[in-house]
């Protein structure tokens, strides 16, 4: 109840910044009534509605050792591709804007069959209505999953190796729909406040639900689950030096049933190009969500390869 209180204490603290914020930018305001784009501080003009953006990405490492390399090492190859895409529009006080990130990656080391290493399947789309320079009510849709299977390898008595199947499409896979509050101060940051949402937790592969006891979170003789939460997402995007960009996405999410569990997912992306063509990219994941295991997880991995932005 303390943190119902004080969720509900936070969201009609930020309605009265909302409604009560000084006029400091009366220029940008008349320009909203006169119809032009509003991209927080920048006013542009009237035929500028539509904005869009396209990342391809081809990743390639590779490590070889000769039979008699005294230092150790397993020969190695790995591929990865991405994509990133987005499109947005503005005018008025509405806006709406589609993002989609795409990711998938294997690796093939000695001795062990070909695995996957990246995975990720995000697609989010929103669309809101501007209440100052500063503040928005939207509603937003996002899914999140994965493309392939994967899967929890084990070393039996006999030596051999089994795949347990952990993942799947659409195992789990989540789905979000929100009405939210957002504090967009620039364009590198904003704060999402979802104050009704509700997310769907889908396992629709049987043979996942043998290998993973808590089924995440989904009943076991269902394949879907359905709660209603709050939700704070922390968005920021930033090129932090000359040619490197930071990106972070902080995902905190408690479920008004069980206000004892929490989930959070933290995902960031360092990317240095090296010029117009190729780049370096550090990516990582860290996440805690008591329907997968009561202990932290977390994931990285660090590429060289080609990146086309159009």
């Amino acid at each position: 109840m303390r943190m119902a209180r004080y969720l509900v204490a936070l969201l009609f603290r930020a309605l009265s910044a909302a409604y009560g914020q000084p006029d400091s930018l009366p220029p940008l305001r008349k320009a909203i009534r006169l119809g032009n784009t509003v991209d927080s501080v920048v006013v542009r003009p009237d035929s500028t509605y539509w904005c869009h953006k396209l990342e391809a990405g081809l990743n390639l490492n590779q490590g070889s050792f000769s039979g008699n390399w005294k230092g150790g090492g397993v020969n190695s190859i790995a591929l990865g591709l991405l994509m990133n895409a987005r499109l947005s529009y503005r005018r008025h006080r509405f806006n709406w804007s589609a993002t989609t990130q795409l990711q998938y990656g294997i690796v093939k080391n000695a001795g062990q069959t070909l695995r996957k290493n990246t995975d990720r399947f995000y697609a989010d789309a929103k669309a809101g209505y501007r209440l100052s320079t500063r503040w928005q009510w939207f509603g937003s849709l996002n899914l999140l999953t994965q493309f392939a299977p994967g899967y929890d390898y084990v070393t039996l008595p006999s030596g051999q190796e089994q795949a347990n199947p952990i993942a799947n499409w659409f195992a789990p896979a989540y789905l979000t729909e929100s009405l939210e509050l957002a504090y967009e101060p620039n364009d590198a940051f904003d704060l999402r406040l979802g104050v009704l949402t509700l997310r769907q937790t889908f396992v629709t592969d049987p043979a996942v639900r043998l290998y993973v006891p808590r089924n995440y979170g989904v009943p076991l003789d269902r394949t879907v689950r359905t709660e209603l939460a709050f939700q704070a997402l922390f968005n920021y995007d930033q090129d932090i030096a000359q040619h490197v960009n930071l990106k972070v996405r902080y995902l905190f999410l408690i479920e008004y049933g069980d206000l004892a569990a929490s989930d959070h997912r933290l995902d960031f992306t360092l990317t240095g190009k090296i010029n117009s063509l190729l780049n370096a990219t550090l990516n990582g994941v860290v996440l805690y969500d008591q329907d997968q295991d009561f202990r932290l997880q977390y994931s990285q991995a660090l590429s060289v390869g080609f990146l086309l932005t159009l």
